[in-house]
């Protein structure tokens, strides 16, 4: 019988934030171990789900470990590093002997003494399991892809989607080429490509008429090439301030380095080709509240692009906000503003009662001040539910403890406050707190992409909004200290 050994971590450091990713960050969102892995991943559309319920139907043993995940903010600390790699490699160790290692991670670990977060565990793993024991890792098409990365694992797959709506179908393909290579039908080579540049996240975006979008259409062409295996095209992310950061391609051929090293070649140059199409314009918050008073129905959404959790900003941005609560319209709901502080006033005032709220703006000074308004308690209590969308179908969010407030004269602003950051990308948030988002004229998300593959469907018009924050598409607000230079677009006359 197939035995491998499964586990993994997941995090998106942007390192221009100020908060800390400690353990309890990484508990308050998951961490698993042991059968809880293969239990609570089963049939989830995730990399996890997918390398779970492709190994069990092969009737192939599987040891897990650990897996842990916390939402994208700053820089991890050592302790939850060592605690968490260590436990992983630690238990890949016991495991022993194993036919493979499979592991989903997300490639954009940023921690103390480790710029490398997923290479420097990678190469951890490999010095454990020696030099003949395959290692496969899925990563996130916002990984940072860097030589370690291609010279510990054997293979590496990346998510070929933004909205990631794949990620359970990249942990079954790296499940379909374990067993390849576990029977000795294919020998990997690897060549990785960093292209210089840097680009922001919307248009990244993989559907449509986008460059990512022309550039995956490329790479899928070029993986059906003889002697090709697959091919990772990383979009990077960008506020990752080190040295290996931007878009990157690493190719994995079948035993022909020349092949891998032409596709990659190719790839990379179509990459740089199309840099000047990732140079795109965003909408200022007074235009984007007069197209939504022009609007003839809804739900028009606002995209809060710059202030997206899931990308390590603050989610406690407040000038779309204001600007929606001073502009007198109404059948607004703003998803969300986390405020663990309100949300206990909330509890304090209670739900039906009205009250003066400290709102946002706290955890730094890049995302609007904080609001003084007057508002009506809806609701207060715990949160959490299964999304239903296509992206991580069947896992479940915790919003923590939540309060819906009814903000401006007649509670023409529903604003969801939760205790956890949250990246909106599911309708299900709004419904698991009681409002409709179907019914609403405009729906604030704080998100970059992701919010599309749920929220197109039912949206009238998107707007990405120009507000500030830590994950703003211009790229000239960071103050980049580490960054490979030159680099596009920071740098005239780069390259490539």
């Amino acid at each position: 019988m197939t035995h491998v050994v499964i586990g993994g971590v997941s995090h998106e450091t942007n390192t221009f934030s100020p908060i800390r990713t400690d353990l309890p960050l990484f508990e308050r969102r998951a961490f698993l171990r042991g059968k809880d892995v293969i239990e609570q991943s089963r049939g989830v559309s995730t990399a996890l789900g997918g390398i779970v319920d492709a190994a069990e139907d092969r009737g192939w043993k599987m040891t897990p470990t650990l897996f842990a995940s916390a939402t994208p903010s700053g820089i991890v600390t050592r302790e939850a590093y060592e605690t968490i790699v260590g436990g992983l490699v630690q238990g890949i160790t016991d495991a022993q002997p194993v036919d493979g290692v499979l592991l989903p991670l997300h490639g954009a670990m940023v921690a103390e003494e480790f710029d490398d977060g997923e290479g420097e565990l990678l190469r951890r793993v490999r010095e454990a399991v020696g030099p003949n024991v395959p290692v496969i890792t899925v990563l996130d098409f916002h990984a940072t892809l860097t030589p370690a990365i291609a010279a510990h694992a054997d293979i590496v797959i990346g998510y070929e989607t933004y909205p990631h709506i794949d990620p359970y179908q990249r942990g079954g393909e790296a499940v379909e080429l374990m067993e390849r290579l576990i029977a000795g039908e294919i020998k990997p080579v690897r060549t990785l490509r960093q292209v210089p540049m840097l680009t922001p996240l919307p248009p990244q975006f993989t559907w449509g008429p986008t460059p990512m979008n022309d550039l995956m259409q490329l790479s899928l062409q070029l993986e059906k090439e003889p002697g090709v295996l697959c091919i990772m095209l990383a979009g990077g992310f960008t506020y990752s301030d080190i040295p290996d950061s931007g878009v990157a391609v690493l190719v994995t051929a079948d035993a022909d380095q020349s092949v891998a090293d032409r596709v990659a070649d190719q790839l990379a140059r179509a990459c740089w080709d199309a840099r000047e199409r990732f140079l795109i314009g965003v909408t200022p918050v007074d235009e984007a509240i007069e197209r939504l008073r022009a609007s003839a129905q809804g739900p028009v959404v606002f995209a809060d692009v710059a202030d997206n959790p899931g990308a390590g900003a603050s989610c406690d941005g407040t000038v779309i906000l204001d600007a929606l609560l001073n502009s007198g319209i109404d059948g607004v709901a703003f998803g969300i503003i986390a405020d663990p502080e309100s949300v206990d006033r909330a509890a304090e005032i209670g739900a039906g009662k009205r009250g003066t709220f400290q709102l946002g703006g706290k955890v730094d000074d890049l995302h609007g001040p904080t609001l003084q308004i007057e508002a009506t308690v809806r609701s207060v209590g715990d949160v959490s539910f299964t999304n239903t969308g296509p992206m991580g179908r069947g896992a479940l969010t915790r919003l923590g403890n939540t309060a819906v407030l009814e903000a401006g004269p007649h509670g023409e602003v529903e604003i969801v406050v939760t205790e956890n950051r949250v990246q909106v990308l599911d309708p299900e948030l709004f419904r698991a707190v009681g409002i409709p988002p179907e019914q609403r004229r405009a729906l604030v998300v704080k998100s970059s992409v992701h919010f599309r593959a749920g929220f197109e469907p039912i949206a009238t018009e998107i707007i990405e909004v120009d507000a500030p924050g830590l994950s703003s598409p211009n790229l000239f607000r960071f103050p980049f200290e580490r960054v490979r230079r030159p680099i596009w677009p920071l740098d005239e006359g780069v390259e490539f």
